[in-house]
């Protein structure tokens, strides 16, 4: 009767098995999951923030053609979204150039940049490390051991800020070889008119049903064809089975150890993710009542050898006046560890210095002030390569098993990372990875 008892009573439902899931909702975890669904695979997106995007995120309050507080525009003419932008009808505009080409100090106001005596110092550095045959080290490391002086060394520091890495912080070999590879690479920028975040929200109409928001994975459970993704989703305890999986994640929070891997990562794989670093910028904005510094023919200024960079986003026939503030490095340290309010208010005393004569406090309407470092998501704005690093990206690309797949902008070759463009490109390759496995065509 026993026996009778349990073959009569109600058997517990299998678990729904999805192709692939998607972890992360920006444009990597995006990417893969609408071309891996076109395909025609069951596809599920897990996104721990409450909105698509990941680092791209544009405000429309209080302007209406949008403030982006994380990605700012599409890098060149050739970058591999304009394929993209077209497809979904997004509207551009190109930038003009440098708008930070002032400098300002307390003792000296503002001036423009000695770029002779800079060129002179670039020079020379790159006549050393030609000759140079040693292993990698920091950039910093090396500017002391090819005696640049102190003032030389701090001069030059943009080449490393420009990662949003400081000097003592960054591969050599990285800043050498990728720079040229990036000014090569760069012609003109363009602004996503509307801003980014609608790129992403018009990525996602095609998704719908298959993102879920608010889904902070806890652990990941895999092996061969099989993978288990425990989340806590509105406060709930979920776990979402798939066969294989695409890992977006950030590498600062990769570096966290959570969400947990079971069995851990291979050596290999964990080598790969501690080869990068994720860089510190903190981005602000300030809304004014007139265009106080267009007043003094200022579009923007660096301070602190780059690491404080404020300028007007905006070409002259659009936008409102907003001035905003792309803090690199120690300087963006500085503002999170204030915390967002005391942060905002060190910002506006650097442009109340500044233009001493205006009281900028008076005129101004909005601000904000987005801290990256202290996103509990990214922890950071984007990867830059640390001693001994170079070469890693491609191996954190390298899929494990055929089970757990990497994209991502960490994950793409100079000078792609670091961009919108690069994270695209990961997505459109993890996809192609998926499909070449299963035998299905990857165009």
């Amino acid at each position: 009767m026993a026996s009778a008892g349990a073959l009569l009573a109600p058997r517990q439902p299998s678990p729904r098995v999805h192709d692939v899931v998607v972890l992360g909702a920006g444009m990597a975890g995006l990417t893969a999951a609408r071309r891996l669904a076109k395909a025609g695979l069951d596809v599920v997106v897990l996104e721990a923030r409450d909105r698509v995007g990941g680092r791209m995120h544009t405000l429309t309050d209080p302007t209406p053609h949008g403030i982006e507080v994380g990605a700012q525009v599409v890098h060149g003419s050739r970058a591999d979204t304009w394929e993209l932008l077209r497809e979904l009808g997004t509207e551009t505009r190109p930038i003009g150039g440098a708008r930070r080409s002032m400098s300002w100090s307390k003792d000296r106001g503002f001036y423009k940049r000695d770029y002779k005596h800079y060129g002179q110092v670039v020079e020379r550095i790159a006549a050393e490390f030609s000759e140079y045959r040693g292993g990698d080290m920091s950039y910093e490391a090396f500017l002391e051991k090819i005696g640049l002086t102190t003032e030389e060394r701090e001069l030059v520091a943009d080449e490393a800020l420009g990662w949003a890495s400081e000097p003592d912080e960054i591969s050599l070999r990285s800043v050498m070889e990728d720079n040229p590879t990036w000014e090569a690479y760069l012609d003109v920028n363009y602004q996503v008119v509307g801003g980014y975040s609608g790129v992403a929200a018009k990525m996602a109409e095609e998704l719908d049903g298959k993102i879920y928001l608010s889904s902070v994975i806890d652990s990941i459970e895999w092996k061969r064809g099989n993978v288990r993704i425990n989340v806590t989703r509105e406060g709930r305890s979920e776990t979402v089975h798939a066969e294989r999986a695409v890992v977006t994640l950030p590498i600062g929070v990769l570096q966290t150890g959570k969400p947990s891997f079971s069995p851990a990562l291979p050596e290999w794989k964990r080598k790969s993710i501690d080869a990068l670093r994720m860089g510190r910028v903190v981005v602000a904005h300030f809304l004014f009542d007139r265009y106080f510094w267009r007043e003094q023919e200022i579009r923007g200024f660096m301070a602190r050898a780059g690491r404080i960079s404020i300028y007007d986003p905006h070409p002259d026939e659009s936008g409102m006046p907003v001035l905003m503030g792309w803090i690199d490095g120690t300087a963006a340290q500085e503002l999170s560890n204030l915390g967002i309010e005391d942060g905002k208010a060190r910002v506006l005393e650097w442009i109340d210095t500044a233009f001493a004569d205006v009281d900028v406090k008076k005129h101004l309407k909005w601000s904000n002030l987005r801290d990256w470092i202290a996103d509990p998501y990214s922890l950071g704005c984007y990867s830059f390569t640390r001693p001994g690093g170079k070469g890693q990206r491609a191996v954190l690309a390298t899929p494990i098993e055929e089970s757990l797949y990497f994209a991502g902008e960490a994950t793409v070759e100079p000078p792609h990372y670091q961009t919108v463009h690069g994270a695209y490109r990961s997505g459109k390759r993890a996809a192609r990875e998926i499909l070449a496995g299963l035998g299905m065509a990857t165009d």
